[in-house]
């Protein structure tokens, strides 16, 4: 039996704020290059700000998928629709970390098709867009290999001291009848 099948992915709830925000905490640390946001800024924030990203008040808005082994959460991965009137035919993948213990064992494919489905559940959303590091190998294989498609790349998007990060662009089409273009 491999490892993945005693690992459970599932739609995070508000009530599970502060598990996700202390993987948070380790995902900004551990892996810093990874993400915009600094570890200190994010502790800053209130728990409320966590349960927003959660869907705490616009369930339809905004999911967070997580990966559970036995009581760990080991993976994570958040989704957030446009507000914008002309943009709402869109939404952000956000916040995409799989602990050390759970890499290569398949949690990071699992929680990107499990935000792949909750965005096709999410009326009118076509395309699922990201940003993803540029050498980031694996992230940007796992990402390929699930259909995104680069579109763009903004060269020093990051900064950290004097070590500038470039981050490519992908989009995901949600699939034919949903909209036109891709």
């Amino acid at each position: 039996m491999s490892a993945t099948a005693h690992v459970i992915v599932r739609r995070l709830r508000p009530e599970e704020a502060e598990r996700v925000r202390a993987l948070r905490q380790l995902a900004l640390r551990e892996s810093a290059r990874s993400f915009g946001a600094l570890a200190e800024e994010d502790a800053a924030l209130p728990i409320e700000e966590m349960r927003v990203r959660l869907g705490a008040e616009a369930p339809e808005e905004r999911v967070a998928v997580g990966a559970f082994l036995g009581d760990s959460l080991v993976g994570v991965v958040g989704l957030r629709r446009e507000a914008r009137h002309k943009t709402r035919h869109k939404a952000t993948v956000w916040g995409m970390y799989v602990a050390p213990e759970a890499r290569g064992t398949g949690v990071g494919r699992r929680l990107l098709q499990a935000l792949i489905e909750e965005g096709r559940r999410m009326p009118g959303v076509e395309r699922l867009l990201l940003a993803v590091v540029a050498d980031n190998a694996a992230a940007r294989s796992l990402y390929l290999s699930l259909g995104f498609e680069p579109y763009g790349l903004e060269r020093r998007a990051l900064r950290m001291g004097d070590t500038y990060l470039d981050e490519e662009f992908m989009a995901l089409s949600l699939g034919e009848g949903r909209g036109r273009g891709r």
